[in-house]
């Protein structure tokens, strides 16, 4: 894969809001500033809490919840399934990253055929795979950008303001102003996507499972360890959302958790390598419960998400008018973000 040269001029500072400390782009790739973090506000409401919470300290999270006993299942990136490594060797699906086979899955143009035969595939792994679960609609493609890739989209998207969001995320939003518990839609303040991200829609459309994803909406968070940041496991909306969500995974690896209420035992780990992309759908999407833990969020990470739209803003959805007209801005890339400047 060629590695695209984004033409961005990139200043050697920037300034972000009173609530945000400055930032030089030029030191080592986007070191956090820490000083006087805990002087600043947070997002936080109701439940919901941060290192940056005014009672952190007096009254911390109860971490004890977090860590009852479940069974963990580790999705593999080289077999792409879930697989508990209790009695198993250690679980390093990276020491074979170069052999043939492991290239192909990693740069796979569909689903399908990431799913290999299990007994062929599971030879390739350095786990046993004895144990498996049926555990559909994830789909990791490693490398999706390349570091010179990630530090040109990192610089365009740190000259835009981050907003201060829930459990000490920060965000940016491209994409209609939505009131999903009224199911109501303003247009107004959307004008696109960013430019700076035309270039992976147009790559996302060279792999099968991906050429009829349409965006219409990317928000961008910071998670950092200093505010505690991550994200509660939750179901994203289907109203105005549709079957695929698309993430790129930028600054350092990580890992999304999926939960099931049904299951409260059972916890599913997928590791997100810096620099890949993950899709989530099907099963995974609409029968389990995603998020990030604190403990996951080890240094500065930047999610890059994108959401296409539900049937009902569709060809023959109920309100396919507004659907075309989002899309319409949205593939402009010429957009700002909502809220910011």
């Amino acid at each position: 894969m060629a590695e695209l040269s984004l033409d961005i001029d990139l200043p050697k500072k920037v300034s972000f809001r009173s609530s945000s400390p400055s930032y030089d782009i030029s030191r080592p790739l986007f070191q956090i500033e820490t000083t006087n973090l805990k002087l600043k506000s947070c997002g936080c409401k109701g439940i919901r809490s941060c290192s940056l919470c005014k009672d952190f300290e007096t009254n911390p999270p109860n971490f004890k919840k977090e860590k009852q006993k479940v069974s963990v299942y580790t999705f593999c990136l080289v077999c792409q399934r879930a697989c508990s490594t209790d009695g198993d060797a250690p679980f390093d699906c990276q020491s074979f990253s170069d052999s043939a086979v492991s290239k192909h899955v990693m740069n796979v143009s569909c689903l399908e055929e990431v799913q290999m035969d299990s007994k062929k595939t599971s030879a390739q792994c350095s786990h046993l795979c004895q144990n498996l679960i049926n555990f559909n609609g994830v789909f990791v493609i490693q490398n999706f950008v390349t570091e010179g890739e990630e530090k040109a989209l990192c610089g365009a998207i740190y000259c835009t303001n981050f907003v201060n969001s829930q459990s000490g995320r920060r965000k940016q939003d491209f994409g209609p102003k939505v009131n999903f518990k009224k199911k109501k839609l303003k247009f107004a303040a959307f004008t696109g996507l960013p430019s700076y991200s035309q270039f992976l829609y147009e790559r996302m459309k060279e792999h099968k499972c991906l050429a009829d994803f349409e965006p219409v909406e990317l928000c961008n968070l910071e998670y950092c360890s200093e505010r505690g940041a991550h994200i509660d496991p939750h179901f994203d909306d289907s109203w105005l959302w549709g079957e695929r969500l698309i993430t790129v995974n930028l600054l350092s690896d990580s890992t999304l958790t999926f939960t099931s209420d049904e299951y409260p035992d059972l916890e599913i780990r997928v590791p997100l390598p810096r620099l890949s992309l993950i899709v989530v759908e099907g099963a995974a999407r609409h029968s389990w419960k995603h998020g990030i833990s604190r403990g996951d969020v080890r240094e500065r990470r930047v999610a890059m998400t994108f959401r296409e739209l539900s049937d009902e803003f569709r060809q023959g959805g109920q309100r396919e008018s507004d659907g075309e007209e989002l899309l319409k801005i949205a593939l402009t890339f010429k957009g700002s973000a909502v809220g910011g400047s």
